[in-house]
């Protein structure tokens, strides 16, 4: 059952829908969409159905978030997680553009992350030099065959510093509307071999 839930992160009204139990996969958007793209897609359903807490989250200022006072959309991250009281929890994290760069700038500059989605991540050469620090965690990377916003050199470039898997979904930036249930299927089984490999 998907709930609308609120929570204040300094000061500021931050919308997120949620739905499952189990270790935390957290979705963030692109630009253009919110919260609710990934329950179009049928991915919270997905990574629910699998046994994991799905928490997709609107940006400061996107959908039925307030706009508050972030110093960037990465920071924004660390503090709702330190809001949501889950620091010490390995989250696995999911991000499409705009949403896949602000995974991509926590993920460089904090430790415990359980894995990371990134799906046609834009500005990802400003991270160059931190993206060793990603190095040891698993990385999934989604991109579509022509997108013309985030070039497939942003994927090879995290490629050449983190042990990562690539593949291509459907034609466009917006990959995932090409073809969810791909989309969907790529990410489960991402998630299955992180989980399969917490229990080994």
């Amino acid at each position: 059952m998907l709930q609308d839930k609120f929570l204040e992160v300094k000061g500021t009204k931050i919308h997120y829908i949620e739905t499952g139990n189990g270790d935390i996969v957290m979705l963030f958007h692109g630009s253009s969409f919110d919260a609710r793209v990934w329950e179009k897609t049928d991915t919270i359903k997905a990574i629910a159905d699998l046994g994991f807490r799905a928490i997709s989250v609107d940006f400061p200022g996107w959908g039925s978030s307030e706009k508050g006072n972030f110093s960037s959309l990465s920071e924004f991250i660390a503090d709702f997680i330190e809001a949501m009281n889950l620091k010490q929890q390995k989250v696995i994290m999911l991000g499409s553009s705009m949403g896949a760069e602000a995974v991509l700038g926590y993920a460089v500059k904090n430790d415990g992350i359980g894995g990371i989605i990134l799906v046609g991540a834009v500005g990802v050469q400003r991270y160059e030099n931190e993206l060793k620090n990603i190095k040891d965690v698993p990385t999934l990377l989604m991109w579509g065959a022509h997108d013309n916003i985030a070039p497939e050199s942003n994927a090879r470039l995290i490629m050449k510093y983190a042990k990562s898997e690539f593949v291509n979904i459907g034609n466009r930036h917006a990959c995932y509307l090409d073809d969810k249930k791909m989309f969907n299927e790529k990410i489960s089984e991402f998630l299955n071999r992180i989980q399969n490999k917490s229990e080994t």
